[in-house]
């Protein structure tokens, strides 16, 4: 190549030159001293820089071993810049697309969190459906990490005492084997004897379709399957009636507020079939099941006498209530307990701990007690604990019945039209009754000069309730609508007397935040 060799001629040349300058340098130094030229130490020699690399060739040329091409071949360009340092920054150019974009992301982003900060200030604009969320930047907003040191793992081993243990030898021979499994063989005899008399021959020669379909007649009337059918039953129940149960939790009317009476929503209703003919006298929640409660079916109807010869007890639950119908009759209800008494029910109460304990007062004065544990089957079922003649049950209709608040005591408290309020107490075999207070009437036989007024005997108790503060203390009604406080400790008189009612005391209650307010209630409406 042409190239090559005048890149050949120029280095030859240069040899030359350089070779030809230390000669007559030498010759100069050692022969011709005096004539040298004297250089000045304080001049300034310039030197220009240039951008080329000296230690590049300029017109590099290399030779190509391709099979091909076997050739030399020139490169255009030689790249003569040393890199001594290199660093990536972030800066852009002011005026280009991507700078012009970041900023009106950034322009759009404070703009946000303008109209944030003025809607958090600002409810009207929240309504207009401005975002109150704040976007996260490097003035609130941190990310933090720490690592905490691990603790170190301990082996700790533990020695109990081995359980007592005790060697048992015998020695058994051939008679006493044979006896053992001789006994064994005649029992499995007689057992089967025994089978076979009980089923008789229709029992073993029965087929074996007729066996599994009495066996899944006893999976259908096991109570492992009514209760999934329960569980399932209430489920849909649920389901169906989703928005009642809404409202029961969430109704309110908005127009309560602009009115002196408030408004009642009806959400279920409950009736059977059985208690048609009879009247609602008593209703009592259960205290641990929120959902629960009693009703007591009687009458007050006393004139009659076929009216009071039964009274009925029904247990419902919410869970499984039906909704009202706004149209025409609304569906049966099942309740989840059902009680008959020979007379009608006037008052229920459940135990506050014990909530499987429901008391109830009848009509013809008797107390009797309930365990909503026992099983229910067809049979009628009956109370666990019942006063009679002997074990002085009331004369006259028991109108209140109370839990003792002692949950450790298994007792409650009766009140009846014959001037009796009773205690009754849970033994092992029967209520063990004791008189708390007999309502006389002193104070009539005190203003009244009349002899026969000493013969009126007991004032007649309809409602009773005991203070939140004091067991001991309590308020009772009667039938002349007076008020008397009472104590426990002093059963022969009363605390106090309140004349506020000229008519029979329907209820009193004390105040659950004042131990000394109480309100009542009477027919002197």
């Amino acid at each position: 190549s042409n190239s090559f060799c005048t890149l050949l001629e120029a280095t030859a040349a240069m040899d030359r030159r350089g070779s030809l300058d230390r000669r007559q340098s030498t010759h100069g130094h050692h022969g011709h001293d005096d004539h040298a030229p004297t250089l000045d130490r304080n001049a300034n020699i310039d030197r220009v820089l240039k951008s080329t690399n000296p230690y590049m060739t300029s017109t590099p040329v290399y030779f190509d071993f391709k099979k091909d091409a076997r050739t030399y071949k020139f490169v255009p360009t030689v790249d003569h810049t040393a890199t001594h340092f290199s660093h990536d920054g972030n800066a852009i150019r002011s005026d280009s697309d991507e700078a012009q974009r970041l900023n009106a992301e950034r322009g759009r982003r404070l703009a946000e969190l303008d109209k944030a900060e003025e809607a958090e200030r600002n409810p009207d604009l929240v309504e207009q459906g401005v975002s109150t969320k704040i976007l996260k930047n490097q003035f609130n907003y941190s990310d933090r990490a720490s690592q905490t040191m691990n603790n170190a793992l301990r082996n700790r081993v533990v020695i109990t005492d081995p359980p007592p243990s005790i060697t048992l030898a015998n020695t058994a021979s051939q008679w006493e084997i044979y006896d053992a499994y001789e006994e064994e063989r005649i029992a499995n005899e007689r057992a089967q004897a025994a089978g076979k008399k009980r089923g008789g021959k229709d029992e073993e020669k029965r087929p074996v379709r007729e066996q599994r379909q009495a066996e899944s007649e006893d999976i259908a009337t096991s109570p492992a399957y009514a209760h999934a059918l329960k569980i399932m039953e209430r489920m849909v129940n649920q389901n169906d009636s989703h928005d009642i149960i809404d409202d029961f939790k969430y109704w309110e009317d908005q127009s309560d507020e602009h009115k002196e009476d408030g408004n009642l929503l009806p959400l279920w209703k409950f009736h059977s079939d059985k208690v048609k003919k009879k009247e609602v006298t008593c209703i009592a929640w259960n205290t641990t099941y929120t959902d629960l409660f009693a009703v007591g079916y009687g009458s007050y109807d006393f004139v009659k006498a076929t009216t009071q010869a039964s009274g009925y007890v029904q247990c419902f639950t919410l869970k499984n209530a039906f909704p009202t119908a706004s149209q025409g009759q609304s569906m049966a209800a099942f309740p989840e307990f059902f009680f008959q008494l020979e007379s009608g029910v006037m008052c229920l109460d459940f135990h506050p701990t014990q909530s499987s304990y429901l008391a109830c007062g009848l009509y013809d004065g008797t107390v009797c007690v309930f365990d909503l544990r026992q099983k229910n089957s067809e049979k009628k079922l009956k109370p666990i604990f019942a006063s009679s003649v002997k074990t002085g049950k009331h004369t006259d209709p028991v109108w209140e019945i109370r839990w003792s608040a002692n949950a450790e005591n298994l007792a409650f408290f009766s009140i009846s039209s014959d001037g009796r309020v009773t205690q009754w107490s849970l033994t092992k075999n029967e209520l063990q009754f004791s008189d708390v207070m007999k309502l006389s009437m002193d104070d009539a036989v005190e203003g009244n000069d009349d002899p026969e007024a000493a013969l009126i005997g007991l004032s007649g108790g309809t409602c009773f309730d005991f203070s939140r503060e004091t067991e001991n203390i309590f308020i009772v009604g009667t039938e002349e609508g007076h008020i008397r406080r009472c104590s426990k400790a002093y059963n022969a008189q009363y605390l106090d007397t309140y004349d506020g009612h000229h008519m029979a005391v329907y209820a009193v209650r004390w105040n659950h935040f004042h131990p000394k307010v109480f309100l009542s209630c009477s027919a002197d409406w």
